[in-house]
């Protein structure tokens, strides 16, 4: 069990490290400039913190197997993070139509 935990761990980071890489990637693509920061930064597409726990639970059910209380509890996490990511999303989106909004009436 503790050698399923490492791997669950080490795929975590994976996944969160491969969607901040991509959103780097994604940058220089676009400003043809290398920007470090996106490493470290919040928000942006791919979400990193989906990949964390997408990555977690498809380890768990890899090395524990559907019936393991672990995964249920990773799938739980999982739902829960990928949903408020995508409800912090939409409210930042429609705060961002209502300023574009009020800045072209003034």
């Amino acid at each position: 069990m503790i050698e399923s935990l490492h791997i669950s761990f080490w795929a975590s980071l994976a996944g969160w490290l491969v969607a901040q890489v991509i959103k780097m990637v994604i940058c220089l693509a676009q400003s043809h400039r290398l920007d470090f920061r996106y490493l470290v930064s919040t928000g942006g597409m791919p979400s990193a913190h989906s990949s964390l726990v997408s990555a977690l639970a498809t380890s768990i059910v890899l090395t524990e197997g559907v019936s393991s209380p672990l995964f249920g509890i990773s799938v739980v996490l999982a739902s829960v993070v990928m949903f408020d990511a995508q409800t912090v999303r939409a409210a930042a989106g429609k705060q961002a139509r209502l300023l574009n909004q009020i800045v072209d009436e003034l």
